[in-house]
């Protein structure tokens, strides 16, 4: 009778150890289901994404955030606030854009950056007159974009902030 109990227990032991290997042995691949584009590699079933692309499987050029035609209002300093619409366009692939708008006494034509989600910061703008900042979040359709000139003669600063949706693409 001993001897029954033993071996049932053994026998026990041995199947629960036997499935307990058998069941963390048969543990997936997270990365067998993902197909990262783009160049993205895949690190714990996640996409890691190379600049310039996001989303689960690196499919959306972060660009594609910020492109289009976006119309809303400036308010610059203390001046009134005036209707205004913000153009985005791709410089080149992925993820450099042009940003185009007139606010205040500050004209951004052709004031470039790099798309970075959720937000981009310009490259800074400045010559022997004025110093240029711009910096611009997304959030779905609604874009928010701040810009600072500096007068370098008379040493003055001109705050302006767009807020604006996507009217086009």
């Amino acid at each position: 009778m001993k001897n029954w109990k033993s071996i049932l227990v053994t026998v026990f032991c041995f199947f629960a150890i036997a499935s307990m290997v058998l069941l963390n042995s048969c543990v997936k691949d997270p990365c067998t289901d993902l197909a990262c584009k783009n160049g993205g590699s895949c690190s714990d079933g996640y996409c890691q994404c190379p600049v310039g692309f996001e989303g689960a499987e690196c499919e959306i050029k972060t660009s594609s955030r910020f492109l289009g035609k976006w119309a809303g209002s400036t308010r610059c300093n203390n001046f009134p606030i005036l209707a205004d619409t913000v153009n985005i366009t791709l410089v080149s692939e992925p993820n450099q854009i042009l940003l185009k708008l007139g606010a205040g006494n500050t004209a951004l034509l052709g004031y470039k950056g790099t798309a970075e989600t959720p937000e981009t910061r310009f490259y800074t703008y400045s010559d022997d007159d004025v110093e240029v900042n711009a910096y611009m979040r997304v959030d779905a359709n609604l874009l928010q974009l701040y810009m600072q000139t500096i007068n370098k003669k008379v040493n003055t600063r001109q705050n302006c902030y767009f807020s604006g949706m996507r009217i086009s693409e």
